[in-house]
């Protein structure tokens, strides 16, 4: 088998308007490096895309007919392959024999990766790659286009402008014409360009829809809006997972201060005492093991036993059985562990109250943040555990509103990773819901994400609404984005079963008939 490394991708000439096409940012820039001459080596390198997101990117390309292979093997047989060649480790492969066996539980909670949404995945390597390439531009203006384009999933407007979110309208349309001046694609027209066009046309785009979202007053209320809503969620993600970073500072301090009261001379044990005789000539030599009895007595503040030199107690009272060194520290390590019980069941009550207090303030999020700390420090603590617990349910309802509401504007303004990522977050706290498993699946499949997490989402969907034509048209479109063709027809074939007069539907199994057919021919 040819190795994966050497294959190359060519174009086909009878493409149509890729602009028509549903294609992401990362697939677009895989297709226009696509010259029928680089390998998938040389693409990985152009475009910064680690092997495994090329592979999806060319699997989508392939499945569109806008690129072909010579020997006929797709790019999703040789992910395999590919990984074998990176060294990792290589999971089952998606092929119409396995993918309906996959158990959607295992991956329905997990939300798709934060490179699975990102244009250029090694930004270092891609950059260089990029810079190294003979192209009409500056140097200056390189490193601008490529540090804007890393940005373009992870900046708001407000900060890919170059602007303040207080700024003015007229502020904010000086900026973008001052950098439409440098980066339209039209600036630099006849110049040679390279990978660098496509880059600025991404750039000027995502620059465009900036401006026009915050030149307009409504949209830029919706946006500040949304802003805001992102920025309060951030702030709760970090007040809930600061809570396992509490309960281990808690307990280092915890530990540290009983250590420091260990070490810390001991009173003597007080109560009436009785005066045993003291020896008038010089004591004995003793050895190691003696004095190590002794000091560990000591530290319990018990009176060391009387050394063999001294005279015998009076009849009427004998002293203490001897302690051994065995017995000295593992009361010592009784008594520490007692104290450390005792301290963290002093802390855990203190975190109670604060979460109480945030409780009645209506402050949900802090409060199920301090319950989660308390019931860290106090895990045997029943009634804590489902005090935490039913706190939790309703700071996780909160979160999944927040969620779903981000989603849903990301969705509305064509944000694809964005809401591929807050979907599916949405569908961590609600494993149940069949409507946002289902939109997590549309927008994964309009990211250009990872085909995997789409069909799991989707199929999870179905479980959940089996009934529901759009359900299985989702599903059907997921299997179709991963070049499972034959999948992604009996899907359609369901949903034409549950709405036979459902256009649409009809359309997509005539797609789905038409590529078998010219595959066959």
């Amino acid at each position: 088998m040819t190795d994966v490394r050497t294959r190359t991708p060519k174009p086909l000439s009878s493409v149509r308007d890729t602009r028509a096409l549903q294609l992401s940012t990362a697939e677009r820039l895989v297709l226009s490096c696509i010259d029928g001459v680089r390998t998938e080596a040389d693409l990985a390198s152009a475009t910064g895309q680690d092997r495994e997101r090329l592979h999806a990117s060319l699997a989508k390309l392939e499945a569109q007919g806008l690129i072909a292979f010579d020997d006929g093997e797709s790019p999703r047989t040789r992910t395999t392959n590919a990984r074998s060649v990176t060294g990792a480790t290589s999971p089952r492969p998606l092929t119409p024999s396995n993918v309906a066996s996959i158990a959607p539980a295992a991956t329905v909670h997990t939300p798709p990766p934060d490179e699975a949404s990102s244009p250029l995945g090694g930004a270092g390597e891609s950059d260089a790659a990029a810079l190294g390439e003979e192209v009409d531009l500056e140097p200056d203006l390189q490193r601008q286009i490529l540090a804007l384009q890393r940005g373009l999933d992870r900046l708001d407007h407000y900060a890919l402008l170059g602007v303040e979110r207080t700024a003015d309208k007229k502020s904010i349309k000086r900026a973008y014409f001052d950098l439409a001046a440098k980066l339209h694609p039209d600036r630099h027209f006849r110049k040679k360009l390279g990978s660098f066009k496509f880059r600025m046309e991404a750039v000027f785009s995502r620059l465009t829809f900036a401006h026009d979202t915050l030149a307009n007053p409504q949209k830029r209320g919706e946006y500040n809006a949304y802003l805001e809503e992102h920025d309060r969620l951030r702030g709760i993600e970090q007040v809930l997972a600061g809570a396992a970073a509490e309960v281990r500072r808690a307990e280092d301090t915890i530990e540290r201060q009983v250590r420091a009261q260990e070490r810390a001379p001991t009173a003597p044990v007080t109560g009436p005492q009785r005066d045993w005789p003291v020896p008038t000539t010089p004591p004995p030599n003793v050895d190691a093991a003696t004095r190590r009895e002794a000091f560990a007595k000591r530290l319990l503040g018990m009176r060391p036993s009387a050394p063999s030199s001294m005279p015998p107690a009076p009849k009427f009272s004998s002293p203490p059985a001897p302690m051994t060194a065995t017995d000295a520290m593992d009361a010592l390590r009784r008594r520490y562990e007692e104290r450390v019980s005792r301290a963290k069941a002093s802390e855990a009550r203190k975190y109670t109250a604060k979460a109480q207090e945030a409780l009645a303030a209506g402050k949900l999020v802090e409060a199920a943040s301090s319950f989660r700390v308390a019931s860290g420090l106090a895990p045997a603590d029943e009634t804590l555990k489902r005090q935490s617990a039913d706190i939790q349910v309703k700071a996780d309802a909160i979160l999944s509103e927040t969620y779903a509401r981000q989603a849903s504007y990301e969705e509305r303004n064509g944000q694809w990773p964005e809401a591929a990522r807050s979907w599916a977050r949405t569908c961590q706290l609600r494993p149940n819901d069949a409507h946002a498993h289902d939109r997590a699946a549309a927008t994964i499949v309009k990211a250009g994400g990872d085909m995997h997490k789409a069909v799991h989402f989707a199929q999870r969907a179905c479980e959940l609404e089996p009934e529901l034509p759009g359900m299985r048209v989702t599903l059907g479109n997921a299997y179709l984005a991963a070049g499972l063709a034959l999948n992604a027809k009996r899907e359609f074939e369901v949903a034409a079963k549950l709405a036979p007069d459902d256009g649409t539907i009809k359309s997509l199994l005539k797609r789905v008939d038409h590529s078998e057919g010219k595959k066959d021919g």
